[in-house]
């Protein structure tokens, strides 16, 4: 990816670095936090369930360079429901704590929200 320009080798690195050696499991890997350290949370929830069904925690120092990764058509989704996630990036640096976004989903019956913890 940073043959391609996908990414830079400071972005590389840091994802490097957040990951460890790994198994190379991927996306199941996890990051030991350490005191203090904050994390993007994203929630989605059934309207009628309490616990998750998705629920994914993103290190703040890596939230910028994953978003890079984050499919054109996903993007397109959030734009047709009004969700700018260029606004949301933002307003990440701004917030030190709490909920950014709650979105309810009548049609599809799901309920998501963003927190930084």
């Amino acid at each position: 990816m940073v043959e391609d320009g996908k990414l830079s080798a400071e972005e590389a690195a840091k994802l490097i670095s957040a990951v460890g050696a790994g198994d190379g499991s991927g996306p199941s890997a996890v990051v030991k936090a350490k005191p203090g350290m904050r994390f993007l949370k994203i929630r989605v929830f059934e309207s009628d369930r309490t616990k998750p069904k998705v629920n994914i925690s993103i290190p703040m120092g890596l939230v910028k360079v994953v978003s890079k990764f984050i499919p054109k058509s996903a993007r397109m989704e959030l734009n047709e429901k009004n969700i700018n996630l260029e606004e949301i990036l933002a307003s990440i640096d701004e917030v030190s704590e709490g909920k950014i976004l709650e979105v309810h989903d009548e049609e599809d019956n799901e309920h998501v929200e963003i927190v930084i913890e």
